[in-house]
């Protein structure tokens, strides 16, 4: 169990039951609120724990940038 679990636990042993409610409302709430984002990015879960350091000991060089399009002024 995580730090936070285990405090959360034993705080909520400590208070009435209607608060009791409300808190574990609350909680469900904002994890399903860190799903939805977590879902909303569109990557596969795990994806960056199984790419991370893929490009390990490639050489990555930036191409020259060229020049900038000229456009009319307003």
């Amino acid at each position: 169990m995580t730090a936070i679990a285990q405090e959360l636990e034993d705080r909520l042993e400590s208070l009435d039951a209607d608060t009791v409610a409300r808190v574990e409302r609350l909680v469900r709430e904002a994890l399903a609120l860190a799903e939805a984002r977590r879902s909303a990015t569109g990557w596969p879960p795990g994806y960056f724990e199984r790419t991370a350091g893929s490009f390990a000991g490639e050489p990555l060089e930036r191409p020259a940038q060229g020049t900038a399009e000229q456009r009319e002024s307003w």
